[in-house]
């Protein structure tokens, strides 16, 4: 004991205790803030958190979870803080830990705003969506970023200004390297403006199938650089956000109805009358078809084609789901084949005719090169 004693008058501390009592109470000190950090989080919080479930709001349960974290954290630094008070240390450590304390207390403070961003999140999407417009998620999830390192960034300047360092003077160095900033991250602004476009255009969200010149996928993730677009070979393609907001970008899951539309060649010598009957067979068939809808129904003798006559049928189906529409169309060719069937009438490919001619201009040899093929 006399040899720690020694120790401390070469620190420049004199105890004039014994130092064996002042261990065993800081030991107990930090047990204690140990024990208390569990009390803490099995009844207090629990208790606090029956008592805001029974509220209408969220807002308080979402508090007392964001608060839990950092005050266990608190708890146990502040326990470490008062242990170390109580042993026999210099005046010059003594001062040392209390701005390490300082510096704690400013962490916690900070990460709890930290955690507490996703509260201030939540209410202003809550507010949007009270009025006509809908709160977009994937939005909500760049201003909660955005926010979060609004709250870091402060946060340092804070630790930097505690240290002795001047923050006007780094906010100025960051205005007059901002030019050069500018010029370096330029395509980073555009994409970042350009994850801002999508979102607030609503072009596209989460889970949409888009289609562009270059990439036709699922969209997994809209961030602030880029798009991430899954294919339907299954890879994953980035596409920056600036290009994205700047080319046609085709949504195909905000469709409605799914069209289908098809010519059908008949031969030139079908009787009319059996022309309208064939349209018109094929017209009630698609009215009473359950799975199409019953306006933009399009089924007419269209017009004169290379040796045929053409039938042009155009429908919407209710689904939109690419092998449901399948099914559709599907079940509905194989109706209009029936038709076909009944009515004796043949479906015909285009009929040409190659006339080859020798020098004196003589009819050489007459080709037929596609006749009517009934199906």
């Amino acid at each position: 004991m006399n040899g720690i004693n020694e120790i401390l008058k070469l620190m420049g501390y004199y105890p004039a205790v014994n130092i064996l009592p002042r261990i065993i109470i800081a030991i107990i000190v930090l047990l204690a803030g140990h024990l208390l950090r569990h009390v803490f989080v099995k009844i207090i919080v629990k208790l606090l958190l029956s008592i805001t479930k029974k509220t209408k709001t969220e807002i308080d349960d979402m508090l007392v979870i964001s608060f839990e974290k950092p005050a266990k954290v608190l708890i146990s630094g502040l326990a470490v803080y008062a242990a170390l008070l109580i042993l026999p240390l210099p005046i010059t450590v003594h001062a040392f830990i209390n701005f390490l304390l300082r510096l704690f207390f400013i962490i916690i403070v900070f990460w709890f705003l930290f955690r507490a961003a996703d509260i201030v999140i939540y209410l202003l999407e809550k507010f949007i969506n009270k009025t006509e417009k809908k709160a977009n998620p994937a939005l909500m999830g760049l201003f909660g970023k955005t926010l979060k390192i609004l709250i870091v960034t402060f946060e340092i300047f804070i630790l930097i200004s505690m240290f002795g360092y001047d923050i006007s003077g780094i906010v100025a160095g960051f205005g007059l390297g901002g030019l050069a900033i500018s010029l370096a991250a330029k395509d980073a602004a555009a994409n970042l403006l350009g994850s801002i476009t999508i979102m607030i255009d609503k072009t596209y969200s989460i889970g949409d199938w888009i289609q562009t010149e270059k990439v036709e996928g699922i969209v997994e993730e809209i961030g602030f650089r880029s798009t991430k677009i899954r294919t339907f070979s299954n890879s994953v393609v980035s596409v920056p956000n600036s290009i994205m907001s700047n080319e046609p970008v085709v949504n195909w899951s905000k469709m409605g109805k799914r069209r289908a539309s098809f010519r059908l060649n008949i031969p030139l010598n079908t009787p009319s009358e059996k022309i309208k009957q064939l349209t018109a067979r094929i017209r009630e068939m698609l009215v009473n078809d359950p799975d199409i809808l019953n306006d933009n129904i399009v089924v007419n003798f269209e017009s004169f084609g290379e040796g045929t006559l053409v039938i042009l049928i155009t429908f919407f189906t209710k689904t939109t789901a690419y092998q449901t529409y399948l099914n559709v169309v599907e079940n509905t060719n194989l109706k209009i084949l029936g038709i076909f069937e009944e009515l004796g009438v043949p479906i015909a490919v285009p009929s040409r005719r190659i006339i080859m001619e020798n020098q004196h201009n003589e009819v050489n040899q007459q080709v037929e090169n596609y006749d009517y093929k009934q199906i």
